[in-house]
């Protein structure tokens, strides 16, 4: 945990609601994000850090866990806790645990051992209940609020309980002094469950999106792993972009890096190292991110006791989004390749944006077509064959990671509007529909001040379309210059898109709103050179 980084937002967000809770005021929480994203990482963060003798903390992971475990953890932690607080040495055993706080708080003792008692006799659904009510025991017997942290709480679906989430529910409207703070790496699953089966009166979930880094994240993270080693910053972008800024995959390449830093006895990363390092990692069957992937695939297949899914896999990653085009390439039928792509999504490893699917996670991706693929369809028996032209593959990305990045903004961005197809997307919460364009041609737009900044206009089959590029902040004025331009132009207001490296001011953001133009910053544009497998657009 000290090397722990970013996510401060989310920190500081779980800190304020915990105060709020002593407060009199509770607003659950629901961490929502793709596996291995960090989730479990803030909240460990938040515990390690936490010291409030007034709240007690309850964590369980119920990933792949039973009844049994959610009982028996949940009514030991609450026990453990309290007597940690009041300095009690005790075993973490529920027998032990009883006896050493009974006479402090004898109702939650005994409200720990009545719920272990009904499993013992089968009484699934009446256990459940008493250990959800635990907390509540001890806020009136010892006067302490309390945080009940549950990571993959979907998971409580199958448990057996007839109802769980409508009696957890009712639970949490009625328990004014505990304060739920749930996650789930399963989106849909976690949206569904808190829109049918946990609307509540009181106590709703604020859902807070963890999503992986964003560029100046990924080099913070990198600078604090890299410590006294260099590496350029071309390479730190492209590791970012690698990575798709997931925090796992970048902990593990730093790793690898300063260990072949040190063999080689290097002091600055280049080039060689990063391909040997993802060699190690990616390509080499005993590698931790082959294996993790290899481990990911193997599941998906067990799971459908069938490899239909690796062949819907191969077309996402060779570039096949589009249901139609995926049902022509496989030669199957549109309702099989349509309920396989809904199962992907339901495992999380593949997300749906209106009509366009998408492998979710950058670097499984990559595993997928250029390990996977290669080595199921290879015919070479050779073990060591196929290392070469990984290599090559590595290196070619990262040349054309480092040329691509030395193109203009406006280069990019003519690029990458050429790959729209009359799309419907969703970009962070915002509907768009991407026309195909035609012909994209730069221009420049004078503002008001006399200075000019970069602009495209793009012809669809509906008329023109104007997209203003910036790398530096928006201004007030420079919007009534675009809506001046605009005007001009022949071009409605609607087809007016900001694009914009930097946030905008307020001013100019509620002007362009006014205007119905649409904005897109960093992270919209990011998610839209990942849906069309461009590298990031570097500020």
């Amino acid at each position: 945990m000290d090397h722990f980084c970013g996510r401060k937002d989310v920190l500081d967000l779980i800190c304020k609601r915990v105060s709020g809770l002593k407060e009199g005021y509770r607003q659950n929480l629901a961490l929502v994000g793709s596996r291995h994203i960090g989730k479990s990482s803030i909240l460990l963060k938040f515990l390690n850090d936490f010291d409030d003798c007034g709240v007690v903390p309850v964590y369980l992971d119920l990933e792949g866990r039973d009844l049994h475990y959610f009982v028996s953890k949940t009514a030991r932690s609450i026990l453990f806790r309290y007597a940690k607080m009041r300095g009690i040495t005790v075993e973490d055993d529920l027998a032990s645990l009883v006896r050493s706080v009974r006479t402090h708080i004898p109702r939650t003792a005994d409200g720990a051992l009545a719920a272990m008692d009904f499993l013992e006799k089968g009484k699934m659904e009446e256990g459940y209940k008493a250990v959800l009510l635990l907390p509540d025991i001890l806020a009136q017997e010892a006067g302490l609020a309390c945080v009940f942290i549950l990571e993959e709480f979907h998971e409580i679906d199958a448990f057996g309980v007839n109802e769980a989430f409508g009696i957890l529910a009712d639970v949490i409207t009625t328990q004014k002094g505990c304060l739920f703070i749930i996650t789930s790496s399963c989106e849909d699953a976690a949206r569904r469950i808190l829109a049918d089966k946990l609307t509540l009166l009181f106590g709703n979930f604020e859902i807070v999106m963890v999503t992986p880094f964003d560029l100046k994240a990924s080099h913070h993270f990198i600078e604090c792993r890299m410590a006294d080693v260099r590496m350029g910053l071309h390479l730190r972008n492209f590791l970012a972009d690698f990575t798709g800024g997931r925090p796992l995959y970048l902990d593990l390449l730093m790793r690898e890096l300063i260990n072949l830093g040190a063999i080689y006895k290097q002091q600055e990363i280049y080039v060689p190292l990063v391909v040997q390092a993802v060699e190690n990692l990616v390509f080499s069957r005993w590698g931790a991110l082959s294996r993790h992937f290899e481990l990911m695939v193997d599941h998906l297949c067990a799971v459908r006791a069938n490899r239909a899914a690796v062949d819907v896999l191969f077309a996402l990653a060779n570039g096949v989004h589009k249901i139609n085009d995926m049902v022509v390439l496989l030669g199957a039928k549109r309702g099989h390749v349509i309920k396989k792509l809904n199962e992907l999504v339901a495992q999380d490893v593949v997300e749906r944006n209106g009509t366009y699917f998408l492998i979710k996670d950058k670097l499984f991706r990559y595993w997928i077509k250029y390990v996977l693929q290669r080595r199921v369809r290879s015919v070479d028996m050779e073990p060591f064959a196929q290392i070469r032209p990984f290599k090559d593959e590595v290196n070619r990305a990262i040349n054309d990671f480092l040329a691509t990045s030395r193109k203009d903004f406006s280069a990019r961005m003519t690029e990458l509007v050429r790959c729209f197809e009359n799309e419907v997307l969703t970009l962070r919460g915002n509907l768009y529909k991407l026309p195909v364009f035609r012909d994209v041609k730069a221009l420049k737009i004078k503002s008001r001040g006399g200075n000019s900044f970069d602009a495209l206009e793009a012809q669809s089959e509906d008329g023109p379309w104007l997209l203003v590029l910036r790398k530096d902040r928006v201004a007030e004025g420079d919007i009534h210059a675009v809506a001046e331009e605009a005007r001009k132009m022949g071009i409605h207001s609607r087809r007016c898109v900001i694009v914009s490296l930097a946030e905008l001011e307020d001013s100019a953001r509620l002007r362009a709103l006014e205007e119905r133009m649409w904005i897109w910053n960093e992270a919209e544009l990011n998610s839209l050179t990942n849906l069309y497998d461009k590298p990031y657009i570097v500020p």
